[in-house]
């Protein structure tokens, strides 16, 4: 009993802000839905098909629903990124022309994302985190080009603790 007394004691003097600070790290912020890499393949392939056919018309080309942004440092992004991504201070930069559309974030392996998801989410943000990001991608033998839209096979992991499949070459520095 004397237990219970004082962890209700304890509770009293909380300031009010801890639970919002302690709220993501016990699961209580806002709930990121997250995508795979299917589904996010399938999009990325839709919006190039329709762009695709709409050059071929004389159209102009839609607008996806969606953007894709990198999260991860310069260095990693200087060596390659999801083909359609945008970094994260691009996308800081023209806010404004995302509005309206579902952010897709990602980075190595999912953590980064996920916080900046998170984030995103708190500010009214429609977005999802691409769990596994790509490492994920590249496991799946799925293209990766480079900031200028140049094919390439190689990808910065971060880390040697991770591996790639022999088609692509890793870059950790």
């Amino acid at each position: 009993m004397p237990l219970i007394i004082a962890s209700l004691m304890l509770l009293a003097f909380v300031a009010q802000p801890a639970p919002a600070q302690l709220g993501s790290l016990f699961g209580f912020g806002p709930k990121v839905p997250t995508i795979s890499t299917a589904d996010l393949n399938k999009q990325l392939t839709t919006q190039r098909d329709a762009e695709a056919q709409a050059k071929a018309a004389g159209t102009e080309a839609p607008v996806a629903d969606f953007v894709l942004v990198d999260v991860r440092t310069d260095a990693e992004v200087k060596v390659s990124v999801l083909p359609g991504a945008i970094t994260k201070a691009q996308y800081e930069k023209n806010q404004q022309q995302y509005q309206g559309r579902t952010v897709i974030a990602y980075c190595t392996v999912g953590g980064r994302s996920g916080k900046y998801a998170a984030q995103l989410a708190k500010d009214g943000v429609d977005v999802k985190n691409y769990k596994g990001s790509i490492l994920k991608w590249v496991d799946a033998k799925l293209p990766l080009v480079t900031l200028e839209g140049q094919p390439t096979n190689r990808v910065h992991t971060y880390s040697d603790r991770y591996s790639v499949p022999a088609e692509y070459e890793q870059v950790t520095k």
